[in-house]
């Protein structure tokens, strides 16, 4: 990581920006896969205890580098509530994705700028507009074509995913207090150390020993776990949203090319059209908050 962060230096901000947001979409194409895969034969949350467990161990290397004064705080009680709704946001979603196909989950993701914006509204009591109003039913319309509830092919699985969306969007109101103070990796850091401690209760309760084939896996889905969040937060510094967000859409591409290899799932119509609406209506929510911040 250390290496390629030095090579993307050399670029303007907007090229590092799509560099990283597209290693984050494609590291989250290959955790669904790797979570849609294992969960044949590991629960839910044995699931995200390894995920989390083998993210902290692939942070170690840049702790060991940087010392332990990287991840002092005076924040801690913000990073444990961080930690316990993200780590709802991972059980919903890694369900979602055991019970989904993976394209359609990372359609709904798209959701998360949109429902963030209603919590900005009816939470912090930050003023709206007629126009992000608009973007946010045009996104709840998008989700509703994905889902498609009452129809043939509604899975309510994807009823999940909404849910780890809501709580997704909270926990990036929850980083906003956290990254004026401490650094990108050290939050990453937090959140899987908390996550881990979350998770431990219900893994003893549902456990099953893997095979060493699904462990392999599962150090896999580690690796991909520290490389989204550290790729996704230095896509996020290196411009504004307006430009790294749209790479962020690869995702979806990503996750039907995956689904369609490894599980013989090609997104239907329905699919591309609904994550094309919600990605639309959160891009316009990125551009009118970017707006409202330069006027």
């Amino acid at each position: 990581m250390r290496a390629l962060a030095e090579r993307f230096d050399r670029l303007p901000g907007s090229a590092r920006a799509g560099m990283w947001m597209s290693m984050s979409a494609l590291g989250y194409a290959g955790s669904a896969a790797v979570v849609k895969h294992v969960s044949d034969t590991l629960p839910t949350f044995e699931v995200a205890f390894f995920r989390n467990f083998f993210g902290l161990v692939f942070m170690l290397p840049w702790l060991m580098r940087v010392g332990f004064v990287a991840i002092r705080t005076d924040r801690m009680p913000i990073h444990a509530l961080r930690g316990a709704i993200s780590a709802i946001n991972i059980w919903c979603m890694f369900g979602a994705i055991a019970l989904s196909p993976i394209a359609d989950v990372a359609a709904i993701s798209f959701l998360m700028p949109i429902i963030g914006s209603v919590l900005a509204v009816t939470v912090y009591k930050e003023r709206s507009s007629r126009q992000r109003w608009l973007a946010v039913l045009a996104g709840f319309i998008g989700a509703l074509i994905v889902i498609r509830p009452g129809m043939s092919g509604f899975n309510p699985g994807l009823l999940l995913a909404v849910a780890a969306v809501v709580a997704g969007a909270t926990v990036a109101m929850l980083i906003k207090t956290l990254v004026g103070t401490d650094g990108a990796d050290t939050v990453a850091f937090y959140l899987f150390l908390w996550h881990l401690i979350y998770s431990a209760i219900p893994t003893l309760v549902v456990w099953r020993t893997p095979s060493w084939d699904a462990l392999l896996w599962l150090v896999l889905l580690g690796w991909l776990g520290a490389l989204v969040q550290r790729t996704f937060n230095r896509g996020m510094m290196a411009a504004d949203a307006t430009v790294a967000l749209p790479f962020n859409f690869s995702r979806l591409i990503w996750a039907a090319l995956f689904g369609w290899i490894f599980f013989d799932k090609f997104p239907d119509g329905w699919t591309w059209l609904g994550g094309t609406v919600i990605f639309a209506a959160s891009a316009a929510l990125v551009h009118f908050g970017a707006a409202k911040r330069g006027s």
